[in-house]
């Protein structure tokens, strides 16, 4: 008789997109018995923070056709809402192109469904636990493998770890007096809907950040009857621009980089790209398709700057990288524009200093663009959409903090996440790969920059599957 072969345990620490689609791929190839951790603290699997919402105005920022779960599939998910017919997004109203903008909420319907479906058709050497639990500790085993703490004190012992934790809430901009933080009428997680709903309708409303999260925010308080005024106040006051449907760009875009080796300053790539879009322009395409057909070298290119030059293109040109490159879906943007035109939102250019308590709220101090002198806002709810927080060595999550303290990983050299290999495995405090942990999405943001959107995603889930598959290990 041939050697029965040991069970492979793989824990996956999230089950958003990427936790999710990452267990679809590892049931669907595993050649050998294998069981799946799949331990999501929000007890969602599938849906995550992104696609939990249940507002059926906060809409995909990626049109449906590049929304398919599987790189090697693009039509899939576009296949997906033809044959659904979903009354939200009937199929006569997705055109052949795909270019259509359906709720994020029936996309997270989607997921579950590719979870399902990958349980049910699994094969028998091959399970997966789902558990509605955090995971606040991480640790070696001396025999190798790992042993993961979840909240409720049980623990599981795996051979590998895959971190698909998504993203911590906003903080606080640096500098900021964080004594209004601890008030009531702050809101510092803007996904926070039981929070979100205790704002009065007739409330004044300060968002922090001009972003994707302050247009849900705004959609959110639009739906809920909400009638006071909305300032969104960011140092630049930048909103992200709109969809349109474009021509693809015939000219292949690696081209411009083609004359030798990849420029190493931020400064000659940006050059290059604005004279390709020139170019392009002439010839009749929109900027928009210059920048797409750029998307899938972004990757290589930004692997190619060093650090100094990313922290140039941080510093300086990131504000404005990210309002061409992460669009807002039209639906969207014309309920902001009407929502302009009314006065009931308007955009503030400045920084923040203080929020300072008073009795009808927090008054924010800001010092605007320009300018060196502070003045005071009127007193409002105050509701934190800057960004996610990125700067690994502040959060204290337990998880994190176990992490870092434990050596198995360290902060990336930017400041965006956790520092990893070519091949997404952790590095550890001494600067060696921690064998056997890997990190996906938003937290590898260092390392690969353009990794948050579900193109790159579903593209590391699949490099990352082909990594674990249990044959292999």
């Amino acid at each position: 008789m041939g050697k029965v072969q040991r069970e492979q345990r793989i824990g996956i620490v999230g089950a958003g997109f990427t936790g999710t689609l990452l267990a679809v791929h590892l049931m669907r190839q595993a050649q050998v018995p294998t069981h799946l951790f799949l331990v999501e603290r929000r007890g969602d699997f599938g849906r995550g923070v992104a696609y939990s919402t249940g507002n059926d105005g906060h809409l995909l920022n990626v049109r449906a056709f590049n929304m398919s779960a599987y790189p090697d599939d693009p039509r899939h998910f576009l296949m997906w809402l033809w044959a659904r017919d979903d009354p939200r997004s009937p199929a006569n109203a997705i055109p052949p192109s795909g270019h259509a903008f359906v709720s994020r909420g029936l996309y997270g319907t989607y997921v579950q469904e590719q979870f399902a479906a990958a349980v049910r058709e699994a094969s028998g050497h091959v399970t997966c636990s789902t558990l509605g639990d955090d995971v606040v500790d991480l640790r070696r085993r001396p025999e190798g493998g790992f042993v993961l703490r979840l909240a409720c004190g049980s623990e599981l012992e795996v051979d590998t770890v895959a971190l698909c934790i998504g993203n911590f809430p906003p903080t606080l901009p640096g500098g900021v007096c964080g004594e209004g933080a601890g008030s009531p009428f702050y809101i510092g997680d803007p996904w926070n809907t039981n929070r979100i709903a205790e704002i009065p309708q007739d409330a004044p409303v300060l968002v922090l950040g001009t972003g994707l999260t302050t247009a849900d925010l705004v959609i959110s308080l639009q739906r809920s009857g909400h009638r006071g005024p909305i300032t969104a106040l960011s140092r630049r006051g930048l909103l992200p621009t709109t969809h349109k449907e474009a021509r693809s760009y015939p000219a292949y875009v690696g081209d411009l980089l083609a004359e030798g080796a990849p420029p190493l300053r931020v400064l000659d790539l940006l050059r290059r790209i604005r004279a390709e879009t020139r170019r392009g322009a002439e010839a009749g395409y929109d900027w928009r398709s210059v920048l797409d057909a750029l998307r899938p070298h972004l990757r290589r290119l930004w692997g190619g700057l060093p650090d100094n030059q990313r922290r140039r293109f941080l510093r300086h040109l990131r504000p404005y990288w990210d309002v061409h490159r992460h669009r807002m879906a039209p639906e969207v943007a014309n309920i902001l524009d009407k929502l302009v035109a009314e006065g009931r939102l308007t955009f503030q250019r400045g920084r923040l200093r203080t929020l300072r308590p008073a009795s009808a709220g927090l008054v924010p101090v800001i010092t605007p663009h320009g300018g060196t002198e502070e003045r005071e806002l009127a007193p409002a709810w105050v509701v934190n959409c800057s960004g996610p927080a990125c700067d690994y060595a502040r959060i204290d999550h337990p998880l994190v903090r176990s992490l870092l303290d434990g050596g198995l990983a360290r902060p990336d050299p930017l400041g965006l996440g956790l520092d990893v290999t070519e091949q997404s495995v952790v590095i550890g405090a001494d600067g060696s790969p921690t064998d056997g942990l890997y990190a996906l999405g938003p937290v590898t943001r260092g390392a690969f920059w353009e990794i948050t959107a579900v193109p790159e995603l579903r593209v590391q889930c699949a490099e990352i599957a082909r990594r674990l598959h249990p044959a292999y290990l």
